[in-house]
């Protein structure tokens, strides 16, 4: 038969291997999106800084050259370029410094050399310029002679390439990194999704594996099912008619044995009448023996035939009022009360949907026992009844010659007997009250103390309640004797 497997220890690390695969990715993934913003910013700050140096180098080129030019022309349009990169410079070299200022101390250093020669130049065209509007065009280019400006320019121009060569290998090394990095990505990205593809290729095939061997399993189950029950109907048909067949048997046995007992006991008692007095007194107790057994053996066939027609008897529908049992057994124990003394009590009793006859014998039997067993003194029986919140208990007290309480179960079996043979019985009587209450759903047992006296026990659910049963309060409020 196929079968589900569990998940062991081993499958579950595995499934959780499995299912922390994409965590892992995601998380590389994601370092790597982080180093790659990292390479972007790295990046965009040196091309900023490559950007400002070239700045200051257009600037001081347009101080330069419109120096130079309206030097050489008197045309004054030539300073337009200039004063513009004058107005811009401050804001151009606050910039620069910004910008230079997470950078290395070198780099810091290069970028306050250049802005200084930078506004060392513009001081320098500021100085011929004011010298040019003192003294006319001559003096002038002779001042931006005697300032040496070339020299700035060139110190100038050499710093800003070692910058720009800086930092293009720093643009190189950055975007290399960035090409690195995106390479990574791409490979994780596919390894990563080749992995869940396998991932859930395996779940896929795990679950079609799981799913197959249910339907096999509950397939087999179904077939093991119908076979159960059918084997059961075959036991079950088999039982009944054995039982039928042991029913018949004990009927047919019963009959041919209480026909022969019956004859012994005739016989005997004609034998007991005619020669009683005239044999000696061991034929008189023989003659006893053979009677008190045969009546025994009789009283046991009709024990077990009751036993057995509890089995075939109906359900009740209708209430029973257990007073009215009561006043039956006791009618029916009349001349045993009488002989013995007995007095009976009982507080008012509900009615309740149980075997009218059945009920009856029940009562029937604890009294015949509390009679039965009873000491030199003459028995007392109370019955009562109380109501709890899942069934009625009832109670028949006694104060006979009680017995161990460690026997308290054995009591209820078959042929079951704690006394003597001195005193008459079969055994049966407490058996079948238990299967009595247990047919009607409640059950039975018994307390005692050896000479003093036992009480029995037995109860029944509410189910078998009417709407005419006594309230509890009202189950003991009075007594009645009989």
């Amino acid at each position: 038969m196929p079968t589900v497997r569990p998940v062991n220890a081993f499958t579950r690390r595995w499934l959780g291997v499995l299912f922390s695969l994409p965590l892992a990715f995601s998380l590389l993934v994601f370092s790597l999106t982080l180093a790659s913003e990292h390479t972007d910013v790295s990046l965009l700050r040196t091309q900023n800084l490559t950007s400002c140096a070239e700045q200051l180098n257009a600037l001081a080129n347009d101080a330069q050259a419109g120096e130079r030019g309206f030097l050489i022309t008197g045309d004054e349009r030539y300073l337009f370029p200039f004063q513009q990169a004058n107005a811009i410079l401050p804001a151009q070299i606050d910039s620069c410094n910004h910008v230079a200022e997470e950078r290395p101390a070198a780099v810091r250093k290069q970028i306050a050399a250049a802005t200084a020669l930078v506004q060392q130049r513009f001081r320098q065209v500021n100085d011929v310029l004011a010298v040019q509007n003192a003294k006319g065009f001559a003096a002038g280019v002779e001042a931006m002679k005697a300032q040496n400006s070339q020299s700035t320019m060139n110190q100038l121009h050499r710093i800003i390439g070692e910058l720009e060569r800086q930092f293009a290998a720093d643009q190189s090394r950055y975007l290399e990194k960035q090409r690195g990095l995106e390479r990574n990505a791409f490979i994780i990205f596919v390894v990563g999704t080749l992995v869940l593809l396998l991932v859930m290729f395996w779940l896929y095939s795990a679950l079609l594996s799981y799913l197959h061997a249910r339907d096999a399993a509950t397939a087999e189950l179904q077939r093991m099912n119908a076979e159960l029950e059918s084997r059961i109907e075959e036991r079950t048909r088999d039982l009944t008619r054995a039982n039928e067949e042991l029913q018949q048997f004990a009927y047919v046995a019963s009959h041919d044995l209480q026909e022969p007992l019956r004859t012994i006991i005739s016989f005997t008692q004609l034998l007991e009448s005619k020669y009683k007095g005239q044999l000696d007194e061991d034929a008189d107790e023989f003659i006893g023996y053979i009677v008190s057994s045969a009546r025994r053996m009789t009283d046991l066939i009709n024990g077990l035939l009751a036993l057995g027609r509890l089995r075939k008897a109906g359900y009740a529908t209708a209430p029973v009022s257990f007073d009215d049992l009561l006043r039956e057994a006791e009618i029916g124990l009349q001349a045993s009360i009488r002989e013995s003394g007995a007095e009976v009590k009982a507080d008012p009793l509900p009615a309740l949907v149980v075997d009218r006859v059945q009920f009856a014998q029940v009562f029937q039997n604890l009294i015949s026992n509390a009679i039965k067993y009873r000491r030199d003194e003459p028995p007392r029986i109370v019955i009562r009844a109380r109501r709890d919140a899942t069934s009625w208990i009832f109670s028949v007290s006694d104060n006979g010659r009680g017995f161990n309480q460690q026997f308290a179960e054995r009591i209820f079996g078959l042929f079951q007997r704690l006394h003597p043979r001195d005193v008459q019985g079969t055994g049966m009587g407490l058996a079948i009250a238990r299967r009595i209450l247990e047919r009607h759903g409640g059950r039975i047992w018994a307390e005692s103390k050896e000479g003093v006296g036992s009480t029995f026990y037995f109860t029944l659910p509410l189910s078998l309640e009417t709407t005419h049963t006594p309230q509890p309060e009202a189950v003991g409020a009075g007594a009645k004797s009989s």
